[in-house]
């Protein structure tokens, strides 16, 4: 007796077993891998989902919706928004969610001695990266439009100082893959955001079962990869580079990386990639870092509770300096 109910449940759980292994590999089956591409925030965003095909286009279509708020939301440029009337009129009532970014950008940009700041927008105006008239102005022009003085954040009502023209380009994408990951993540398994190349975020596992795979720029030659970061469930990259948005002139070349105490490109180094949790820091912090370089750059992370991250910094001649903490990254190589 006791022999059957053996045999018996024996064979009860290698049914479980095999509807297990079934229903396993009809799920496997079910995930589909699909990509779109949009123009949002100046840059190409690339979005890669794996899941259910019947969660994949509405998947995406919250995802672009979502940074393209964030978009309308932080857009200086684009008339009727809040920033742009915050620009304006120099003292407002806005909402809660640009009242944080602000002020988001104001604690950071006060605990670098301005590394990374918000008060940028005449001078990045005045530089015209990106426009028919980008030029070197002269060191008059440039002491004429440096930040000077704090935002004022009272509840929802924020106050700018005289002449600042404040500009969220530095953080605005990476909070828009952020934003939109949270969305995404909620009915798609896996998934990766690119923004641009500069800012990447993933959720859940590549398709092949492993982490993301993002390889890193070359700063000066776009045929090779300094090497290949691997990023697991909602991780982060961020990076800024001298050779994004810059021009030469007389056999120099500018970028649109600029430090607002002296009013001019940060020069000798190419670029800065930070590997961390979320994307919005992950977008500050490589502007932030950019500036400072390597030796500063090390001694605020040093001094800052940020958690586990990783730091890549490329300076002249093309030398590779790298910072750890709690996290490994692979071999990199110029």
């Amino acid at each position: 007796m006791k022999q059957k109910k053996l045999i018996t449940w024996i064979l009860i759980l290698l049914l479980i077993g095999l509807i297990v292994w079934k229903l396993s590999v009809r799920t496997k089956a079910a995930l589909k891998t699909e990509q779109d591409t949009r123009l949002m925030m100046d840059t190409i965003m690339t979005v890669t989902l794996v899941g259910s095909e019947k969660n994949l286009r509405p998947t995406f279509q919250k995802g672009f919706n979502e940074m393209q708020r964030i978009a309308d939301l932080t857009d200086r440029h684009k008339s009727g928004t809040e920033i742009y009337h915050l620009n304006r009129e120099r003292s407002l009532v806005i909402s809660n969610e640009l009242a944080e970014l602000i002020s988001l950008g104001e604690e950071y940009r006060k605990d670098c001695d301005n590394a990374f700041d918000i008060r940028i927008g005449k001078l990045s105006d005045l530089w015209g990266f990106g426009t028919d008239r980008q030029a070197v102005p002269s060191e008059k022009m440039i002491s004429a439009v440096l930040p000077q003085g704090d935002v004022v954040i009272s509840g929802n009502k924020v106050t700018l100082p005289n002449d600042i023209v404040l500009d969220l380009g530095a953080l605005a994408k990476g909070y828009a893959i952020e934003k939109a990951r949270t969305i995404m993540k909620k009915t798609v398994p896996s998934g990766l955001i690119l923004g641009g190349g500069s800012s990447v975020a993933a959720w859940g596992e590549h398709p092949e079962k492993r982490p993301w795979r993002i390889g890193l720029k070359h700063p000066r030659d776009p045929a090779k990869l300094l090497g290949v970061i691997e990023l697991s469930d909602g991780w982060s990259l961020g990076t800024s580079g001298d050779y994004e948005r810059y021009f030469i002139e007389n056999g120099k070349r500018y970028h649109h990386i600029l430090n607002s105490q002296t009013g001019y490109p940060v020069q000798d180094v190419y670029a800065c990639t930070i590997l961390i949790e979320d994307s919005t820091i992950a977008d500050i912090l490589s502007t932030m870092l950019f500036v400072l370089g390597p030796k500063k750059g090390q001694a605020y992370l040093e001094k800052a509770n940020l958690g586990p991250l990783a730091v890549v910094w490329v300076v002249a001649p093309g030398k590779i300096i790298t910072y750890e903490k709690g996290v490994k990254l692979p071999k990199l190589t110029y």
